[in-house]
């Protein structure tokens, strides 16, 4: 019985930090890659921009800028956060969706990637 528990433990610790894969066959959506068409984008589309972010708004909302210079306002849950620290002068690949609303969009980024 503690060896099953500590399996499951263990595998429990390291899912957080799982790569999942998407399809990416017929019909398949293929993501956003800049800032400035999530302007346009439809609500729910999926993005993958690299960039930086290049300052905080306030607890979970961030102003990101991609390499073309256009800035998008993403949201990070802090669980989403890479578990090192990072400034403005970090270089990060984020993977999220287009948070469509009233005032305008937004990216609500389901996972962040420090690039070396």
């Amino acid at each position: 019985m503690k060896m099953k528990l500590s399996a499951v433990l263990l595998a429990a610790a390291f899912l957080p930090f799982a790569a999942y894969a998407e399809f990416t066959g017929p019909g398949a959506v293929a993501p956003l890659t800049n800032a400035a068409a999530v302007d346009k984008a439809a609500d729910d589309a999926p993005v993958t921009l690299e960039g930086k972010i290049v300052r905080q708004l306030d607890h979970e909302h961030y102003e990101f800028r991609d390499a073309g210079g256009k800035t998008v306002t993403v949201e990070i849950d802090r669980k989403r956060l890479p578990a090192e620290k990072f400034d403005q002068n970090t270089r990060l690949r984020i993977h999220g969706k287009v948070d469509k609303e009233w005032n305008g969009r937004k990216i609500d980024v389901k996972r962040v990637e420090i690039l070396r």
